[in-house]
């Protein structure tokens, strides 16, 4: 337990393993209080920098009751996630944590937060529709629960681990899958590349006959928490349609079960259909969904 004399909001640079356990007790709580899945990455929390301020804790009566945590991968928006103890609502823990980050990024330069609500959580819904905030996007999360055989591939399309030198191919690829800036794009590729256990991969298109090797897709591997991620999974426009995704996808499973025998999980668009059918096509099963709502920072607060 925390010392008694802590009470209120405390604002962290760095995390002690204490508040790391406090943090996941607390998660592990308001997940079978509404049967969730929290949306944080565990390994991330031991290695902050000590730069700035990423993790928002709030005490009350001793114990942790609210925690905030603020990832910024190099946009103008920092992605957020939080959560309050259920017999603490109500009280305006969240809303007061959520207004000191505010501050800050406000301070910082940033022009909005993107808050991550699971669909399914009616009070985290339900906060987020009396901040007015503004609903951008959904993600499905699913998980690999078989791994069909490879079909026939087409062997002058090669899969090889990314490193900085590949930065402007794979900010390239994802810039155009996606339909993102390129240079906000190339600064997340450029953060997520100084961390150790996210890796990404580059599917290059080309052969000694072609003389060159054209990027054609990329993906990102986070192998560091409880399960191993398929992030930022892409193929560029003019090769989607001739099953290179389908190649590309199978070469990351292949890539992870080679490494450990952890679960697997991607993420998706809602809307993306044709996606939403290569992953289950490929043995991936849809487990929760994800809302993301833009809070603008200008009006928020004022």
């Amino acid at each position: 337990m925390p010392d008694e004399q802590v009470q209120g909001l405390v604002k962290k640079l760095i995390l002690t393993p204490e508040d790391q356990q406090h943090i996941k007790q607390l998660a592990v709580l308001c997940e079978r209080h509404e049967q969730l899945h929290m949306r944080i990455e565990w390994n991330l929390l031991a290695r902050r920098s000590g730069a700035i301020v990423s993790d928002y804790l709030y005490y009350a009566d001793g114990m942790l009751v609210g925690y905030l945590l603020l990832d910024n991968q190099g946009a103008s928006q920092s992605e957020l996630v939080g959560m309050v103890h259920p017999d603490y609502r109500r009280q305006g823990i969240f809303r007061h944590m959520l207004a000191e980050a505010a501050q800050q990024h406000r301070a910082q330069g940033s022009r909005a937060l993107i808050l991550t609500c699971e669909h399914k959580s009616l009070s985290g819904q339900a906060f987020l529709r009396a901040l007015d905030a503004r609903l951008s996007e959904s993600e499905h999360e699913m998980f690999l629960v078989h791994h069909p055989p490879h079909p026939a591939f087409d062997e002058r399309l090669l899969v090889e681990r990314a490193d900085s030198s590949d930065i402007e191919a794979l900010a390239l690829v994802q810039a155009e899958s996606f339909q993102d800036p390129l240079d906000i794009t190339r600064q997340r590729i450029q953060n997520c590349l100084q961390a150790p256990d996210r890796i990404y991969y580059l599917a290059m298109f080309g052969d000694s006959e072609l003389g060159c090797r054209e990027p054609v897709g990329s993906f990102r591997l986070d192998i560091g928490g409880e399960f191993d991620g398929i992030y930022a999974f892409g193929v560029r426009p003019a090769y989607q349609g001739r099953g290179y995704g389908r190649q590309i996808l199978m070469e990351a499973i292949t890539i992870l079960h080679a490494r450990s025998q952890k679960s697997i999980l991607i993420e998706v668009d809602i809307e993306n259909s044709r996606a939403i059918h290569l992953y289950k096509s490929c043995g991936f099963v849809i487990r929760t969904t994800y809302d993301y709502y833009v809070l603008e920072l200008d009006v928020f607060g004022r």
